[in-house]
């Protein structure tokens, strides 16, 4: 299992890894760089459900892996 990365949306500081599955899966982090409480929310699970599809069968490229 990949896990995904989630960054403050204002210093860019990686703030945990990890998946957000489903629809009603929310996540709250306190960023320890600036301070800012970031959301992220679970919504776009099968939005990442198909792109990880997609990448599998080759139809467009992984840009997270480096």
């Amino acid at each position: 299992m990949e896990l995904r990365e989630y960054r403050c949306k204002v210093c860019g500081k990686l703030l945990c890894k990890g998946q957000l599955n489903h629809a009603d899966s929310v996540l709250e982090v306190k960023c320890r760089g600036c301070g800012n409480i970031q959301t992220f929310w679970g919504e776009d699970a099968a939005i990442i459900k198909k792109r990880f599809e997609l990448i599998k069968q080759g139809f467009i490229p992984d840009t997270d892996r480096a």
